[in-house]
C-alpha cells in the first residue's frame, strides 16, 4: 500500500508544479473575493400589484359577502373606504362576467385596494378580534403606527388586510417585500420580488455560474493541470524506478490517473465551497446541493482525463494528450448540440404531437406550436389544416407554444372548436380569446365567431354532444342565439351560463375533466376537488367537494365510470369514488415524475395518466387497479386519446400515430409518414451514437438538479399548466453512458501498459 501512496504524493507533485494550476488557484481567489461585496438588500413594501392575490374577484366577492354581514370586520373596514363609483363598475363587471375581471378592472380594483391602504388606518380591535395577526402586525399596533399615519400606517394596513384573508394572497406574496442589488455602497433599483422569488433567482443563475465555471472552464483548465502526470510516469528514469520496486503496472497507472482526479476534486471542493460561502453570507441561500456538484464534476472531469490517459499512454506526451482530450470534448459538446439543441428542440419538440382528435372518419392531431394536421390516406402523411391566418411565434432555436382550449370536435356540426389564447408573455392584458370554428365542409379552414367566455380554462363536449367552457367562475353552453331587436348583426351562437351558483372561483392552474357518460364535471383547485352534476334543466350544481389536507399541488383531473382520478404534481395518482369523493387508492407509477395530462373512456373502463417524461400509465377501473400494460414507444408518447371504450390512440415518435385495442391486447393500424432525411439521421445515426458515447452535457443536467432540487425543467411560456412541456432531467443514464466509457479507456489504457515492455 506504501508505495501507491508515495505513487499519489508523487502526482500531487507534478500537479503543483504546473503553473497552470497556479493561475487557476488565483484565478478562482479573485473570483471569490469579487463576488463577495455582491448581495440583495430586501426592502418592505404596502403596496399591492396585480401578481399579489391568486384571484382578485375571489377577493373582492369574500370582501363584498362578509361587509353584508351584521357586527363590525375587516371586510366592512374595507368596503366603507371604497368609493361608490368603483363599487357600481366592481356590480357591472360581475353580472357581465361572473368570476372574472378584465385586465382594465383589475388595474382599477388594485389602485382602488392601494388608495385605502394608504389612507387612514383600517385597524379596529373590535373588526380584528378574531383575526390572527403576525408579530410585525402587532408590534406597528402597539407602537401606535394605526395614529400616526404614513408609510408606518400603509404598512400596518397591508398586513392586516393579508391576515384577514391569508389564503387569497400567492404564496411567498404575504408580507410582501421588494428587493435590490447592491454591490459594495452601490443599490440598484428595487424590483418586486420577494424573498422566495430572489433566492430561485439566485439559484438560477448560481447553476449557470457553476455550469461554465466548473463545466467549461474547470474542465479545460483541469485537463491542461493533469496532462503531463500519465506521460511523465513513462520518461526513461522515472519508468525504471517505479518498476523496480514490488508494484503492478497496472495499478500503478490506475493509481497515477486517481491521483490526477483526487487532487482536482480538492480544487473543486475549494471553488465550491467559496461558492456555498459567499452565497450563503451575502444572499442568505444555503444550498447543500452545491457540494453534490463535486462528484458529478468530478465524475465530468474523469471522462475527458480518461481520454487524456489513454493518449499519454500510447503517445508518452502531454501535448497530444491536451489535444486529443480537447478534440474529444469538441466532439461530445458537438454531438449534444447537433442531438438535444438543434434536433430535439428545433426539429422534434416542435413537431411533437401534443393532442390526438378523432373526428367522425377523420383524424387530426396538434403538436407543440398549436398547429393542427389530418390524416391523408391518399398520400399517408400528415398535411396541416386548420390554418390560422397567425403563424405560430418561433425565436431562434426556440418555439413559444400557444396555449390551446380544445381542439374538440362538434359530431352534430361535423366542425371542429378551438380557442386560441394570444402570447401571454408578449400581450399579458390580452382580451378574452375568440372561438375558432372549422367544418369539414370547408375542409376545415379556421374562421373565428364570437369570443370565449372571459377566463376561459378548458372546451369540453358533454354526454349530448353539447359544446361546454368552463371558465373560473362557471359553465356555459354554446347555444343558437336569439334573435336581437338591434341593427348590429347578432352571432349566430353564444355561451350561456350553466352555473353553478354561487360562482365557482377557480385559479389558472386548474385542471377539469367530464364525465363522458354523464356528463359531470370534476375540477382539481388549489388542493380540493370539486364535482359539478346537471340537474332536470341542465344546469349545474355542486355535487360534492373534497380537501387534501396540507396538498395544493398543482395537477390534472380524469373522470371516468364511479372514479376521479386525480395526478398531482409529486407523481402521485389518487383515486377518488365519484359518489362522495372518499378515497380509493394512491399510486405513484413513475417516481416524482409530473403528470401532463390525463383522459377518460367511454364506457368509464379507462383511465390513463400521461406524464412528463413521456410515459403511459393505466387504470381499469372495472377491476379497480392499474392496467399493467405495455405500450407502443413508452418513454417517447406524447398524446394519448380514447377513440372508443375500448380503444386507445397514441403518438410517439413525435408525429406516430398508433392505434390499441386494450382488451384483449391488440396494436392496430399505426399512422405514420416516412422519415425525412433529418429525421432518419436522428433515430438511426444520432440516437445509437449518442447512446453509447458519455454524455457530459447532461452530466451537467445532473448539477442543476442538485442546486435547484427540481427533477424537470420549464420548457413553456406558462409554468401555472401542468400539460405545459416541462424536460425531465435525466439523471441515471448520464451517469451510468459516462461510467462505462470511463471503464473502457481505462481497460483500454491498463491493458497496453501490461503488455508493453517498457
Amino acid at each position: 500500500m506504501r508505495p501507491y501512496l508515495a505513487v499519489l504524493k508523487d502526482s500531487f507533485r507534478e500537479a503543483l508544479s504546473s503553473r497552470v494550476l497556479w493561475i487557476l488557484l488565483i484565478g478562482i481567489t479573485v473570483v471569490l473575493v469579487l463576488m463577495s461585496p455582491l448581495g440583495f438588500k430586501e426592502i418592505r413594501s404596502s403596496k399591492l400589484r396585480r401578481v399579489s392575490v391568486r384571484d382578485w374577484p375571489i377577493l373582492m366577492a369574500k370582501i363584498e359577502d362578509q361587509a353584508q354581514r351584521d357586527g363590525p370586520s375587516p371586510a366592512r373596514q374595507v368596503r366603507e373606504r371604497l368609493r361608490p363609483e368603483f363599487l357600481q363598475k366592481l356590480a357591472a363587471a360581475a353580472e357581465q362576467s361572473p368570476g372574472e375581471y378584465t385586465s382594465e378592472i383589475v388595474e382599477q380594483v388594485v389602485g382602488e385596494i392601494n388608495r385605502v391602504i394608504d389612507g387612514p388606518s383600517l385597524y379596529s380591535a373590535a373588526a380584528w378580534e378574531n383575526v390572527s395577526l403576525g408579530k410585525e402586525a402587532r408590534e406597528l399596533i402597539d407602537s401606535g403606527a394605526a395614529d400616526r399615519g404614513g408609510a408606518e400606517t400603509s404598512r400596518l394596513n397591508r398586513l392586516l388586510i393579508e391576515a384577514a384573508w391569508p389564503s387569497e394572497f400567492q404564496k411567498g406574496r404575504k408580507a410582501a417585500s421588494e428587493t435590490a442589488l447592491v454591490y459594495l455602497w452601490m443599490e440598484g433599483d428595487p424590483h418586486p420580488l420577494t424573498r422566495e422569488q430572489s433566492e430561485q433567482g439566485v439559484k438560477y443563475y448560481l447553476q449557470w455560474f457553476v455550469y461554465f465555471g466548473l463545466g467549461v472552464f474547470g474542465v479545460f483548465a483541469s485537463i491542461l493541470v493533469t496532462s503531463s502526470i500519465v506521460p511523465q510516469m513513462f520518461e526513461p528514469g522515472a519508468i525504471d524506478l517505479l518498476l523496480s520496486k514490488p508494484v503492478s503496472r497496472v495499478q500503478l497507472f490506475l493509481t497515477k490517473f486517481a491521483g490526477g482526479c483526487i487532487f482536482i476534486g480538492l480544487i473543486a471542493t475549494y471553488f465550491l465551497g467559496g461558492v456555498w460561502l459567499v452565497v450563503g453570507l451575502r444572499f442568505g441561500v444555503w444550498t447543500p446541493g452545491l457540494f453534490l456538484a463535486v462528484p458529478v464534476y468530478l465524475f465530468l472531469f474523469a471522462v475527458y482525463y480518461s481520454v487524456s490517459a489513454l493518449a499519454g499512454v500510447l503517445w508518452r506526451n502531454a501535448i497530444i494528450s491536451v489535444i486529443l482530450a480537447v478534440l474529444f470534448w469538441g466532439f461530445c459538446l458537438g454531438l449534444w448540440l447537433a442531438k438535444v439543441q438543434y434536433f430535439e428542440q428545433y426539429k422534434i419538440a416542435p413537431e411533437r404531437f401534443v393532442k390526438i382528435v378523432p373526428a367522425g372518419t377523420s383524424l387530426l392531431a396538434v403538436n407543440e406550436l398549436g398547429q393542427s394536421f389530418e390524416w391523408s390516406r391518399r398520400f399517408g402523411e400528415w398535411q396541416e389544416t386548420f390554418v390560422s391566418d397567425e403563424p405560430p411565434a418561433k425565436f431562434g432555436s426556440f418555439f413559444l407554444p400557444r396555449q390551446l382550449y380544445g381542439q374538440v370536435y362538434d359530431e352534430r356540426g361535423d366542425r371542429i372548436l378551438a380557442g386560441v389564447q394570444g402570447l401571454a408573455l408578449i400581450n399579458p392584458l390580452a382580451p378574452a380569446p375568440p372561438l375558432l370554428e372549422g367544418k369539414r365542409a370547408t375542409a376545415w379552414t379556421r374562421k373565428k365567431l364570437n369570443p370565449l367566455p372571459l377566463g376561459v380554462l378548458s372546451l369540453m363536449t358533454d354526454s349530448r354532444g353539447e359544446i361546454l367552457a368552463l371558465s373560473k367562475g362557471a359553465v356555459f353552453k354554446l347555444a343558437p342565439a336569439k334573435p336581437g331587436r338591434g341593427k348590429k348583426e347578432e352571432p349566430a351562437e353564444k355561451f350561456v351560463r350553466l352555473g353553478p351558483e354561487p360562482s365557482l372561483r377557480l385559479d389558472s392552474s386548474a385542471s377539469a375533466a367530464i364525465n363522458p357518460d354523464t356528463g359531470a364535471i370534476a375540477i382539481l383547485n388549489r388542493g380540493s376537488v370539486t364535482l359539478l352534476e346537471q340537474d332536470s334543466d341542465g344546469k349545474y350544481n355542486r355535487k360534492a367537494e373534497k380537501e387534501f389536507a396540507g396538498e395544493k399541488e398543482m395537477g390534472v383531473v380524469a373522470f371516468g365510470g364511479n372514479r376521479v382520478a386525480v395526478a398531482l404534481s409529486d407523481g402521485r395518482i389518487r383515486m377518488f369514488d365519484s359518489a362522495d369523493l372518499s378515497s380509493q387508492g394512491e399510486y405513484r407509477p413513475f417516481g416524482d415524475n409530473a403528470p401532463r395530462f390525463a383522459a377518460s373512456a367511454p364506457g368509464g373502463r379507462w383511465i390513463s395518466v400521461l406524464f412528463h417524461n413521456r410515459k403511459l400509465w393505466m387504470f381499469d377501473v372495472q377491476n379497480n387497479r392499474p392496467a399493467g400494460l405495455s405500450f407502443v414507444g413508452q418513454g417517447d408518447i406524447s398524446a394519448a386519446t380514447f377513440g372508443g371504450a375500448n380503444r386507445l390512440l397514441t403518438a410517439d415518435r413525435a408525429t406516430r400515430v398508433t392505434q390499441v385495442d386494450l382488451d384483449p391486447y391488440r396494436v392496430g393500424e399505426t399512422q405514420a409518414p416516412e422519415l425525412s432525411k433529418e429525421q432518419t439521421i436522428y433515430y438511426y445515426g444520432l440516437m445509437p451514437l449518442y447512446g453509447v458515447l458519455p454524455k457530459p452535457g447532461e452530466l451537467n443536467g445532473v448539477i442543476d438538479y442538485f442546486l435547484s432540487e427540481k427533477s424537470s425543467i420549464q420548457a413553456g411560456a406558462n409554468p401555472q399548466d401542468m400539460s405545459d412541456r416541462r424536460e425531465e432531467v435525466e439523471i441515471s443514464g448520464p451517469i451510468w453512458s459516462s461510467l462505462g466509457f470511463v471503464v473502457l479507456m481505462l481497460s483500454l489504457a491498463s491493458l497496453y501498459v501490461w503488455r508493453t515492455d517498457f
